[in-house]
Protein backbone atom coordinates (compact mmCIF):
# COMPACT_ATOMS: atom_id res chain seq x y z
CA UNK A 1 0.00 0.00 0.00
CA UNK A 2 2.68 2.02 0.83
CA UNK A 3 4.78 1.54 -2.64
CA UNK A 4 1.38 2.40 -3.99
CA UNK A 5 0.92 5.53 -2.49
CA UNK A 6 4.42 6.57 -3.06
CA UNK A 7 4.02 5.70 -6.86
CA UNK A 8 1.37 7.75 -6.96
CA UNK A 9 3.15 11.11 -4.68
CA UNK A 10 5.76 10.35 -7.49
CA UNK A 11 3.50 10.43 -10.33
CA UNK A 12 1.38 13.35 -9.06
CA UNK A 13 4.70 15.33 -8.52
CA UNK A 14 6.35 14.50 -11.81
CA UNK A 15 3.56 15.62 -13.39
CA UNK A 16 3.39 18.79 -11.35
CA UNK A 17 7.22 19.72 -12.26
CA UNK A 18 6.17 18.79 -15.77
CA UNK A 19 2.96 21.38 -16.33
CA UNK A 20 4.99 23.74 -13.84
CA UNK A 21 7.70 23.74 -16.66
CA UNK A 22 5.34 23.74 -19.62
CA UNK A 23 3.54 26.93 -18.18
CA UNK A 24 7.26 28.41 -17.52
CA UNK A 25 8.11 27.57 -20.89
CA UNK A 26 4.68 29.32 -22.26
CA UNK A 27 5.24 32.62 -19.81
CA UNK A 28 8.80 32.51 -21.23
CA UNK A 29 8.04 32.33 -25.07
CA UNK A 30 5.04 34.98 -24.64
CA UNK A 31 7.57 37.26 -22.58
CA UNK A 32 9.97 36.76 -25.30
CA UNK A 33 7.41 37.49 -28.11
CA UNK A 34 6.23 40.60 -26.18
CA UNK A 35 9.97 41.60 -25.99
CA UNK A 36 10.77 41.28 -29.82
CA UNK A 37 7.21 42.55 -30.74
CA UNK A 38 8.09 45.75 -28.56
CA UNK A 39 11.84 46.07 -30.45
CA UNK A 40 9.88 45.64 -33.98
CA UNK A 41 7.50 48.09 -32.91
CA UNK A 42 10.35 50.57 -31.97
CA UNK A 43 12.68 49.69 -35.24
CA UNK A 44 9.25 50.24 -37.56
CA UNK A 45 8.26 53.87 -35.51
CA UNK A 46 12.19 54.72 -35.91
CA UNK A 47 12.17 53.94 -39.63
CA UNK A 48 9.08 55.88 -39.88
CA UNK A 49 10.68 58.86 -38.16
CA UNK A 50 13.67 58.97 -41.09
CA UNK A 51 10.93 58.49 -43.42
CA UNK A 52 8.93 61.81 -42.61
CA UNK A 53 12.26 63.49 -42.71
CA UNK A 54 13.25 62.49 -46.29
CA UNK A 55 9.72 63.57 -47.51
CA UNK A 56 9.91 66.74 -45.43
CA UNK A 57 13.22 67.44 -47.05
CA UNK A 58 11.27 66.32 -50.36
CA UNK A 59 8.80 69.04 -49.95
CA UNK A 60 10.91 72.01 -48.96
CA UNK A 61 12.44 71.47 -52.43
CA UNK A 62 9.86 71.04 -54.48
CA UNK A 63 7.72 74.39 -52.57
CA UNK A 64 10.98 76.24 -53.49
CA UNK A 65 10.37 75.32 -56.86
CA UNK A 66 6.49 75.13 -56.96
CA UNK A 67 6.36 79.01 -55.42
CA UNK A 68 8.96 80.52 -58.26
CA UNK A 69 6.71 78.30 -60.96
CA UNK A 70 3.56 79.98 -59.30
CA UNK A 71 5.18 83.53 -59.13
CA UNK A 72 6.21 83.79 -62.66
CA UNK A 73 2.58 82.23 -64.17
CA UNK A 74 0.74 85.17 -61.65
CA UNK A 75 2.81 87.70 -63.12
CA UNK A 76 2.99 86.37 -67.00
CA UNK A 77 -1.21 86.18 -66.25
CA UNK A 78 -1.73 89.45 -64.90
CA UNK A 79 0.74 91.43 -67.34
CA UNK A 80 0.06 89.48 -70.61
CA UNK A 81 -1.52 92.30 -72.49
CA UNK A 82 1.10 94.39 -71.78
CA UNK A 83 4.39 92.35 -70.75
CA UNK A 84 7.97 94.22 -70.70
CA UNK A 85 9.43 91.03 -72.12
CA UNK A 86 13.05 92.34 -71.95
CA UNK A 87 12.81 92.19 -68.00
CA UNK A 88 10.83 88.68 -68.38
CA UNK A 89 13.64 87.45 -70.79
CA UNK A 90 16.62 88.10 -68.02
CA UNK A 91 14.17 86.23 -65.23
CA UNK A 92 14.09 83.07 -67.54
CA UNK A 93 17.69 83.33 -68.88
CA UNK A 94 18.86 82.65 -64.92
CA UNK A 95 15.96 81.30 -63.65
CA UNK A 96 17.24 77.82 -64.41
CA UNK A 97 14.83 75.04 -63.58
CA UNK A 98 13.33 77.66 -61.19
CA UNK A 99 11.84 79.84 -63.37
CA UNK A 100 12.03 78.57 -67.13
CA UNK A 101 9.81 79.14 -70.52
CA UNK A 102 9.77 75.41 -71.07
CA UNK A 103 7.87 74.53 -67.46
CA UNK A 104 5.32 76.65 -67.87
CA UNK A 105 4.35 75.96 -71.43
CA UNK A 106 5.89 72.78 -72.14
CA UNK A 107 7.29 70.54 -69.92
CA UNK A 108 5.46 70.00 -66.28
CA UNK A 109 6.52 69.03 -62.67
CA UNK A 110 5.56 65.71 -60.85
CA UNK A 111 5.29 64.95 -57.60
CA UNK A 112 7.22 61.69 -56.13
CA UNK A 113 8.06 62.24 -52.32
CA UNK A 114 10.20 59.38 -51.04
CA UNK A 115 7.28 57.85 -49.60
CA UNK A 116 8.20 53.54 -50.01
CA UNK A 117 9.32 52.79 -46.76
CA UNK A 118 5.84 54.47 -45.40
CA UNK A 119 4.07 52.15 -48.19
CA UNK A 120 5.92 49.08 -47.03
CA UNK A 121 4.51 49.40 -43.87
CA UNK A 122 1.28 49.58 -44.62
CA UNK A 123 1.39 46.91 -47.50
CA UNK A 124 3.48 44.14 -45.99
CA UNK A 125 1.24 44.42 -42.42
CA UNK A 126 3.65 45.67 -40.63
CA UNK A 127 1.62 48.08 -39.46
CA UNK A 128 -0.24 45.73 -37.17
CA UNK A 129 3.06 45.84 -34.70
CA UNK A 130 2.31 49.40 -34.10
CA UNK A 131 0.43 49.62 -30.64
CA UNK A 132 -1.15 53.08 -30.74
CA UNK A 133 -4.44 53.45 -32.79
CA UNK A 134 -4.31 56.91 -33.87
CA UNK A 135 -0.63 56.51 -35.55
CA UNK A 136 -2.20 53.21 -37.29
CA UNK A 137 -5.02 55.57 -38.88
CA UNK A 138 -2.83 58.84 -39.81
CA UNK A 139 0.05 56.72 -40.97
CA UNK A 140 -3.31 55.69 -43.78
CA UNK A 141 -4.88 58.37 -43.89
CA UNK A 142 -1.25 60.22 -45.02
CA UNK A 143 -1.12 57.89 -47.94
CA UNK A 144 -4.88 56.88 -49.20
CA UNK A 145 -6.08 60.61 -48.80
CA UNK A 146 -3.50 63.48 -48.50
CA UNK A 147 -1.00 61.78 -50.81
CA UNK A 148 -3.22 60.45 -53.13
CA UNK A 149 -5.38 63.88 -53.09
CA UNK A 150 -1.82 65.37 -54.31
CA UNK A 151 -1.25 63.36 -56.73
CA UNK A 152 -4.60 63.54 -58.37
CA UNK A 153 -4.29 67.05 -58.51
CA UNK A 154 -1.06 67.09 -60.11
CA UNK A 155 -1.65 64.30 -62.42
CA UNK A 156 -5.03 66.83 -63.68
CA UNK A 157 -2.70 69.30 -64.47
CA UNK A 158 0.11 67.32 -66.59
CA UNK A 159 -3.09 66.16 -68.31
CA UNK A 160 -3.85 69.97 -69.18
CA UNK A 161 -0.21 70.65 -70.04
CA UNK A 162 -0.31 67.71 -72.54
CA UNK A 163 -3.73 68.80 -74.05
CA UNK A 164 -1.99 72.07 -74.68
CA UNK A 165 1.47 70.41 -76.30
CA UNK A 166 -0.57 68.70 -78.56
CA UNK A 167 -2.40 71.76 -79.14
CA UNK A 168 0.96 73.59 -80.45
CA UNK A 169 2.25 70.29 -82.47
CA UNK A 170 -0.88 71.00 -84.78
CA UNK A 171 -0.19 74.93 -85.31
CA UNK A 172 1.13 75.99 -88.54
CA UNK A 173 3.33 78.14 -87.78
CA UNK A 174 7.20 78.58 -88.14
CA UNK A 175 7.08 80.83 -85.08
CA UNK A 176 5.41 77.91 -82.86
CA UNK A 177 7.94 75.08 -84.55
CA UNK A 178 10.78 77.68 -83.16
CA UNK A 179 9.91 77.49 -79.71
CA UNK A 180 9.32 73.66 -80.07
CA UNK A 181 12.89 73.25 -81.76
CA UNK A 182 15.51 71.95 -79.21
CA UNK A 183 17.98 69.74 -78.33
CA UNK A 184 19.06 67.75 -75.44
CA UNK A 185 22.63 69.75 -75.58
CA UNK A 186 20.58 72.78 -75.44
CA UNK A 187 17.81 71.61 -72.52
CA UNK A 188 20.89 70.98 -70.17
CA UNK A 189 22.23 74.34 -71.65
CA UNK A 190 19.01 76.13 -70.02
CA UNK A 191 18.85 74.67 -66.92
CA UNK A 192 22.23 75.95 -65.56
CA UNK A 193 22.02 79.12 -67.08
CA UNK A 194 25.21 79.17 -68.25
CA UNK A 195 24.71 80.00 -72.03
CA UNK A 196 23.31 83.34 -73.18
CA UNK A 197 19.52 82.28 -74.62
CA UNK A 198 18.14 85.78 -74.38
CA UNK A 199 17.63 85.75 -77.82
CA UNK A 200 15.67 82.56 -78.44
CA UNK A 201 13.90 82.94 -74.87
CA UNK A 202 12.96 86.52 -76.69
CA UNK A 203 11.47 85.00 -79.72
CA UNK A 204 9.56 82.29 -77.80
CA UNK A 205 7.86 85.05 -75.62
CA UNK A 206 6.67 86.86 -78.91
CA UNK A 207 5.09 83.79 -80.47
CA UNK A 208 3.56 82.47 -77.52
CA UNK A 209 2.19 86.20 -76.48
CA UNK A 210 0.33 85.87 -80.10
CA UNK A 211 -1.53 82.65 -79.56
CA UNK A 212 -5.25 83.25 -77.47
CA UNK A 213 -4.92 79.80 -76.32
CA UNK A 214 -1.65 80.57 -74.56
CA UNK A 215 -3.16 83.00 -72.66
CA UNK A 216 -6.25 80.64 -71.77
CA UNK A 217 -4.16 77.48 -71.08
CA UNK A 218 -1.90 79.22 -68.24
CA UNK A 219 -4.93 80.70 -66.71
CA UNK A 220 -6.29 77.16 -66.21
CA UNK A 221 -2.87 75.65 -65.19
CA UNK A 222 -3.05 78.74 -62.47
CA UNK A 223 -6.26 77.08 -61.28
CA UNK A 224 -5.18 74.18 -61.68
CA UNK A 225 -1.81 74.71 -59.53
CA UNK A 226 -4.05 76.25 -56.74
CA UNK A 227 -5.74 72.96 -56.03
CA UNK A 228 -2.48 71.36 -56.13
CA UNK A 229 -1.40 73.68 -53.55
CA UNK A 230 -3.72 73.46 -51.49
CA UNK A 231 -3.26 69.14 -51.36
CA UNK A 232 -0.04 69.66 -50.77
CA UNK A 233 0.19 71.79 -47.88
CA UNK A 234 -2.66 69.65 -46.87
CA UNK A 235 -0.60 66.73 -47.08
CA UNK A 236 2.61 68.78 -45.03
CA UNK A 237 0.29 69.16 -42.42
CA UNK A 238 -1.04 66.02 -41.75
CA UNK A 239 2.99 64.40 -42.24
CA UNK A 240 4.00 67.28 -39.69
CA UNK A 241 1.02 66.00 -37.22
CA UNK A 242 2.12 62.23 -38.13
CA UNK A 243 6.11 63.28 -36.94
CA UNK A 244 4.67 64.42 -34.01
CA UNK A 245 3.01 61.44 -32.70
CA UNK A 246 5.61 58.94 -33.85
CA UNK A 247 8.18 61.26 -31.93
CA UNK A 248 5.66 61.35 -28.96
CA UNK A 249 5.08 57.77 -28.53
CA UNK A 250 8.78 56.96 -29.23
CA UNK A 251 9.94 58.83 -26.21
CA UNK A 252 6.97 57.33 -23.95
CA UNK A 253 8.06 53.26 -24.81
CA UNK A 254 11.71 53.67 -24.84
Amino acid sequence: MNNKFKGIKKFVFETSVIIIGISISFWLSNLQAKSDDYNMEVEILEAIEVNIDEIQKYLDNRRETLDADNHLMDYLSIHWDDLNLDSIVEVLQYGTHMKAFHNVFLDYREFHPPVSEITSIIGDGSISLISNRDIKIQLISLIDNSYDFVNQNVNSEIELQQSFRNQLVQEDSYDISRILETTQNEMAQRVSGEVDNREKILAELKAITKLRAAKNYLNLKIRQRFWVMLFYNNFERSLNTLDEMVDKELKSIR
